[in-house]
C-alpha cells in the first residue's frame, strides 16, 4: 500500500466497512500465505489512508459519525473475484450487492476530512491480494473464486495507522439503523457506469 507523506503533527486516518468472520479470517490467511505485506483486517475501504492533524482526530470522527448516522444499514453480497491488473496489482472479491450503497457512503464520508484528491476512482471491493507477483495474484484469484457470501453492514470502522504499520480501530460509527438503504439488484462492474 502506498501511503501519503505526513507533516509534523499529522496522523493517518482511514474508514472502512469490516468483513465479518469467518470470511475475514480466511482472507487474512490467504494474504499471509501469499506473502502479501499488508496485514489489515478484511474490509471495504471508504476513506483511504488520509493525513489529518493529530489534534483534529476527534473532530473528524464526530463529522464522520454524524454522516454515518444519516445512512441506513445495508447488505453486502460478495461473489467471485476480479483484478485491477494491469493498472494495479490487486485481486479482489466483487460486490454484487451493496456496491451503490458503498459509493454513496464513501461520497458522504470523504468530504468530512476535506479529502478531494484520489489516486484512483473509488471502486468498492474487498482485497484478496495486493502487491504480490503475478503468480501469487493468479493463485489468490483462483483460491477465492468460489466466494459467495453476504453480510449486513451496520457500522463504519474509524481507524488510525499505528507506527508499526498496522491499522487500529479507534471507533465504530453506527449507521442509522432505523433506515435500511434499498438493495441494488445489479452492481456495476469495473469499467461500467455506476
Amino acid at each position: 500500500m502506498r501511503l501519503p507523506a505526513l507533516r509534523l503533527g499529522q496522523v493517518l486516518l482511514g474508514a472502512a466497512l469490516l468483513v465479518p468472520s469467518p470470511l475475514a479470517d480466511e482472507l487474512r490467511q490467504i494474504r499471509r500465505g501469499l506473502g502479501d505485506p499488508e496485514d489489515s483486517p478484511a474490509h471495504i475501504t471508504l476513506l483511504p489512508p488520509t493525513p489529518v492533524a493529530a489534534c483534529q482526530v476527534e473532530t473528524v470522527a464526530s463529522r464522520i459519525a454524524r454522516r454515518a448516522e444519516q445512512f441506513g444499514t445495508f447488505r453486502v453480497h460478495l461473489r467471485g473475484t476480479a483484478t485491477f491488473r494491469p493498472v494495479s496489482p490487486v485481486v479482489y472479491a466483487e460486490l454484487v450487492e451493496g456496491f451503490n450503497q458503498c459509493l454513496a457512503l464513501e461520497a458522504l464520508i470523504r468530504p468530512a476530512v476535506g479529502q478531494t484528491e484520489q489516486r484512483f476512482p473509488y471502486y468498492p471491493h474487498v482485497t484478496v491480494a495486493n502487491g504480490c507477483d503475478d503468480q501469487a495474484l493468479d493463485q489468490a484469484q483462483s483460491a477465492m473464486a468460489y466466494i459467495d457470501t453476504a453480510f449486513r453492514v451496520e457500522a463504519v470502522a474509524f481507524c488510525l495507522l499505528n507506527h508499526d504499520g498496522n491499522w487500529r480501530d479507534i471507533r465504530h460509527l453506527a449507521l442509522g439503523g432505523d433506515r435500511q438503504m434499498p438493495l441494488d439488484d445489479a452492481a456495476p462492474r469495473r469499467g461500467e457506469a455506476a
